[in-house]
């Protein structure tokens, strides 16, 4: 908790244990911020990518500055400390944001971000509020020695609700990683780091949900503002450097099928190999999708083409990459969007998720997405669509 929480009671010139980690997670996000502009590893080859695991980081390494700033009682204007208290509310959707670009899945932010702009708009009514009626930061600390003033206790509560907000999101990006469906069979090793990452999203609602469960102590005093402080950024500062290290060997292929998500190395790899002639074996893959009309298996991976047709998973990415100028998930999507047009222009057609699974998706989202992104339409509007230009 940041603004509430930063309170200690250090003397001037000495640098005591609550001082030390908000210093590191504030030295460690500046550091992450200058790695994730620099590196050239898989996970941030799209900008999108990495503009918004940059957006997360940025956002700690903030409130670390504002925890810095607090517990060594420097003198800023009133109305950053508020600034970055706000910024808190934001942390679960940049999560989202980024795991949903991550993985190439599209989520509607719209009535999120309006949620977001209406609660954030009402935290800068109260700070607005608060700041008129404190003054200056003395004041401000001052008060933040008594739980039971009005403005902490409303403080407390927004935190509280923020955290709750954040745990939601936070969720959402984890749900995101365990319903994306994976088109290649992993090696234990990358399944480990799938189940890694996994693992590091619910590590973070549990945090949040610690501290959320320290201030709700908090406001019936069973703990102090000072352990509060002392919890967080230990926790963070080990989050982060743990959270950033796991995405080094993050699965990204596994995901998109794209060649281009392959890790450097692995490109290079194939670059410098046998694969003379990408057309003719994309030829031997569309022949084969096509005969058998494989795409209409929700199993289809990768590794099966591969396996039928005596070759690599990198040289399948690589052919069709190459000859289509679209990843294998967009290119076997293709097939089903033509087979599910077909069906929605039946008669009496199947709901959507009948549909979905029929032409080889594993889930109604999944599908959506898919066809919106090839079509530019969801499939609603494009059965009225077709069916307004016939008639």
């Amino acid at each position: 908790m940041k603004n509430l929480i930063f309170v200690g009671t250090s003397k001037p010139g000495s640098m005591k244990f609550t001082q030390l980690f908000p210093t590191i997670c504030t030295l460690l996000g500046l550091f992450l911020s200058f790695f994730i502009l620099s590196t050239r590893n898989n996970f941030t080859r799209k900008k999108v990518v990495k503009k918004s695991l940059l957006l997360i980081v940025v956002i700690y390494t903030l409130l670390s500055i504002t925890t810095f700033l607090e517990i060594n009682r420097i003198n800023t204007p009133l109305f950053v400390d508020f600034i970055f208290f706000i910024i808190f509310h934001f942390v679960g959707i940049s999560f989202l944001y980024f795991s949903s670009t991550l993985i190439n899945r599209n989520v509607n932010f719209k009535p999120y971000l309006l949620l977001l702009g209406i609660t954030a708009l009402c935290k800068v009514v109260f700070f607005s509020y608060a700041v008129r009626i404190l003054g200056d930061s003395e004041s401000y600390y001052e008060l933040l020695e008594n739980v039971d003033s009005p403005i902490i206790q409303y403080g407390i509560y927004d935190y509280m609700m923020s955290c709750l907000i954040n745990i939601f999101f936070i969720y959402r990006a984890f749900v995101l990683f365990t319903t994306q469906p994976l088109l290649i069979e992993l090696d234990t090793k990358k399944d480990i780091y799938l189940r890694w990452v996994r693992w590091m999203l619910l590590i973070n609602i549990g945090i949040i949900i610690a501290m959320f469960v320290q201030v709700l102590l908090l406001l019936f005093k069973m703990v102090s503002f000072k352990l509060v402080f002392t919890t967080e950024p230990i926790l963070y500062t080990l989050y982060f450097f743990v959270f950033i290290y796991s995405l080094m060997y993050f699965p990204v292929f596994a995901f998109t099928g794209d060649y281009n998500d392959l890790p450097e190395n692995e490109r290079k790899k194939y670059q410098r190999s046998s694969l003379n002639n990408s057309l003719a074996l994309f030829e031997k893959i569309n022949d084969l999708v096509l005969a058998e009309k494989l795409y209409l298996s929700s199993e289809l991976k990768i590794n099966n083409l591969a396996s039928r047709l005596d070759t690599s998973v990198p040289h399948i990415s690589q052919a069709i990459n190459e000859n289509k100028q679209v990843s294998f998930s967009d290119y076997i999507n293709g097939f089903r969007i033509e087979e599910a047009k077909k069906k929605l222009l039946e008669e009496k057609p199947d709901t959507i998720f009948a549909i979905s699974l029929d032409v080889g998706f594993n889930s109604k989202a999944t599908f959506y997405h898919a066809f919106k992104k090839l079509t530019q339409q969801t499939p609603t509007q494009y059965r009225k669509t077709q069916l307004s230009s016939n008639s």
